[in-house]
């Protein structure tokens, strides 16, 4: 254990929680009970940080305990001062830990009542205004096993408590998922609340109620960032300024930081939201089903544009013979020949969504037009290098190919 004291400085809260871990505290009514001095130890420490609002940097063992450890006064504050626990972690396991054994752990010994919920990323959720959308557009958008998964998609809608991705009995196709699931820019409280059927929205409801509030660190940093995960409209957060974190699994933060916090575009990643508005191969998107032939020529350009400067890109990186990373430590490390072209679709798909009435395609088409704009703003950083504090590399290969 790192940064942490003998024993309680004599705040209420740290008095509190050594009783509570105690040989005769209220953690000793479970019948596996076990004292542990390391982790009465680890939660006075816990206690006494967030009381000061100081930082606490702690390494146990196994065996501690350490999930409770930082629960229980993380409960504690979060009740007395009106304050959400926000808990983050790396794993999915841990993340199942808490919810499924830990946090129903301390409701049977605490005192007082509290809630907590798992907010996942939301594009884990269905939406089902674009549920609805999808089915009714035909063959345009998806191919014959595409509509397949739709209607087990749809027969699932109906009976599914919380519409989450891990709920489905099957996993979708990205394609098929990344039409249906809850974006920011597309299913907003506007539009889809007033139904009561969006999961995503009847979540924001919960989590404003919650005390504790469990994600991933990935998501953490993303709402960190401000992009519009959770909120919509502005207003205070579920995470700041007044709420509190605790990072479990803290060794895995700076890989993700770096990632959550930074500009990253991958080559599968724009092929991907580029065939959302036509793909060449199976002739399909939304370019296809509006009957726009300049949108699906442009769009056809772009995607071997796309191909041809990644392959440039790899090509200009020395890798070596085992790596797989490259930091480039100058500008214009190859030619811009891609964000000519993502400003031409992207100028398309947003014109042509001005033309139509209906509200869901519109929204689709503004969405990826705001997508590819941010392709090029993120391109234009990467190739010019004019922040000085920033560190630019190229990383070959993976599921999404050469990123940068």
């Amino acid at each position: 254990m790192i940064s942490l004291s003998d024993g309680p400085t004599g705040s209420r809260l740290s008095t509190q929680i050594s009783e509570f871990f105690g040989e005769s505290g209220a953690l000793s009514k479970l019948a596996d009970f076990e004292y542990r001095p390391e982790q009465q130890q680890m939660a006075v420490a816990v206690a006494e940080a967030l009381d000061q609002s100081k930082p606490l940097i702690v390494e146990a063992g196994t065996g501690v305990g350490k999930s409770l450890a930082y629960l229980a006064p993380a409960v504690e504050m979060a009740l007395r001062d009106g304050r959400k626990a926000v808990i983050s972690t790396h794993t999915i396991n841990l993340q199942e830990q808490l919810i499924g054994k830990d946090i129903p752990l301390l409701h049977k010994v605490l005192e007082k009542p509290f809630q907590s919920i798992l907010l996942k990323g939301r594009r884990n959720y269905l939406c089902p205004n674009r549920l609805a959308t999808a089915m009714s557009s035909g063959g345009d958008l998806f191919s014959s096993s595409d509509r397949e998964e739709l209607d087990q998609i749809w027969e699932w809608a109906e009976t599914t408590k919380d519409g989450s991705l891990s709920d489905l009995p099957f996993q979708p196709s990205s394609r098929v998922w990344a039409q249906v699931c809850s974006e920011a820019h597309i299913c907003t409280v506007k539009r889809c609340a007033p139904s009561g059927k969006c999961f995503y929205q009847l979540l924001r409801r919960r989590v404003v109620e919650a005390d504790v509030v469990v994600v991933n660190h990935t998501l953490f940093f993303t709402l960190l960032a401000g992009q519009p995960e959770f909120l919509e409209g502005g207003g205070d957060g579920f995470l700041f300024p007044k709420d509190f974190v605790i990072l479990d699994e803290a060794h895995t933060l700076e890989q993700i930081a770096a990632k959550q916090l930074g500009l990253n575009l991958s080559q599968g990643g724009l092929r991907f939201e580029l065939g959302r508005l036509y793909n060449p191969k199976t002739r399909k998107g939304l370019f296809q089903l509006l009957g726009d032939s300049e949108g699906r020529r442009e769009a056809t350009e772009l995607h071997d544009e796309i191909d041809v400067f990644f392959e440039d890109l790899e090509k200009a990186c020395q890798f070596g013979t085992w790596g797989r990373e490259y930091r480039v430590r100058h500008p214009e490390i190859v030619e811009d020949t891609l964000g000519g072209g993502l400003i031409a679709v992207a100028k398309r798909a947003k014109a042509l969504a001005e033309k139509i009435s209906n509200e869901s395609t519109r929204s689709e088409l503004q969405d990826l037009a705001r997508r590819l704009g941010e392709a090029r703003v993120a391109l234009s950083t990467f190739l010019e290098q004019e922040n000085e504090d920033s560190v630019y590399w190229v990383e070959k290969g993976g599921e999404s190919g050469t990123s940068i």
